[in-house]
């Protein structure tokens, strides 16, 4: 079994303020046991919904370092009805923009960050979706959300735009059921064509954001007359000064974050070890989170993951990370009719029989 290597340079020290740590603890158990999730409001759709028509839907990624999984991202997209895709990219050294632009994408921020800053990417993300709905014309603009490595779709065979075409309008923001995938084979993806043709074993990611458990929010209506809403950290949840309308049914997100193992090793590299300027990217979410971030818990159980050793790879909880993950094919896990999900090309060309 190969260790990673430990990251060369020490992540800054960052004092994180108490009031702060105390809130995180009390977020931390309001997920675990679904409790105080009141900032949505879950509803069922009504047999008699007042349609906001016609549906503007666009989709923003934020993006870095994504070249073998980005035009595939954008494609999805368009494939579930968005009129535009905008990237923002945290100024990449591959070539996600060149194949972002090629896939059909507008780039419309590239910014610079030493260290990789969740908030700085919310900031630039929020400026689009207001900049961009309030030059359309629209009353109303659905956004779809997502990082490079999610893939969205609609329940029921829909496109997320014919989901959301029959919504009643006092909706503004919809949650994901979320699957995380795992590799089984050496070809674990292929630029432009759907992850699921490569990585039908997932575990679903269950904890209560909402009231629905939702793990993602990647849906949001920008409202020229209504309150604002803002992105929170990881498309988690909104920030909006009122409770904002949920329906009961939701959409499906499937997340990629281990593809073909090399540019896998070689992101994970970038952003956990020590580069040549002895920055570690890394390193403010580390300190952070007591050095033990999302990105970090990848970078160390890589090995585990590709030699499918299921009981040592790392697993998301509310109150942190757990060794052991039980994949199982997604389609067990959703109805028939919501394991149809559009593609951009003819299934034979992926060699993989699709349901």
């Amino acid at each position: 079994m190969t260790v990673m290597p430990e990251m060369k340079a020490p992540a800054p020290r960052v004092r994180v303020p108490f009031p702060q740590r105390v809130r995180g603890a009390v977020g931390a158990w309001s997920i675990q046991f679904n409790v105080a999730r009141r900032w949505s409001r879950v509803q069922a759709n009504p047999a008699r919904p007042d349609l906001v028509r016609p549906v503007r839907l666009f989709g923003i990624v934020g993006t870095w370092c994504e070249a073998d999984v980005i035009e595939a991202t954008v494609r999805n997209a368009f494939a579930q009805g968005c009129e535009r895709v905008f990237i923002v990219d945290n100024e990449s050294q591959d070539e996600t923009l060149e194949r972002a632009a090629a896939a059909g994408a507008e780039i419309a921020s590239v910014y610079h960050t030493d260290y990789y800053e969740e908030s700085r990417r919310l900031a630039e993300m929020n400026g689009v979706i207001s900049a961009v709905s309030s030059e359309v014309g629209a009353e109303h603009v659905w956004w779809l959300l997502s990082d490079a490595d999610e893939f969205v779709h609609g329940p029921g065979g829909l496109r997320i735009v014919d989901y959301l075409a029959g919504l009643d309008r006092r909706f503004r923001v919809v949650g994901a059921r979320v699957f995380d995938h795992f590799p089984t084979r050496e070809v674990a993806n292929v630029p432009g064509r759907h992850p699921l043709d490569y990585q039908p074993l997932c575990q679903e990611l269950a904890m209560a954001w909402c009231s629905r458990r939702h793990w993602k929010h990647p849906l949001v209506r920008w409202d020229r007359s209504g309150p604002d809403i803002g992105l929170d950290h990881g498309f988690h949840r909104v920030r909006a000064p009122v409770r904002v309308g949920e329906p009961r049914v939701g959409v499906f997100m499937h997340h990629f974050q281990y593809r073909n193992r090399p540019e896998t090793y070689d992101r994970l590299r970038r952003l956990c070890e020590a580069q040549q300027d002895g920055l570690v990217r890394s390193a403010l979410d580390d300190a952070y989170q007591g050095r033990d971030s999302a990105a970090r818990r990848r970078w160390a159980t890589l090995d585990y993951v590709y030699a499918q050793d299921w009981a040592h790879v790392e697993r998301q909880t509310p109150r942190g990370s757990r060794p052991g993950v039980d994949p199982r094919p997604w389609t067990s896990l959703v109805s028939p009719a919501d394991a149809s999900v559009a593609r951009w090309y003819p299934a034979e060309r992926t060699g993989h029989r699709r349901r």
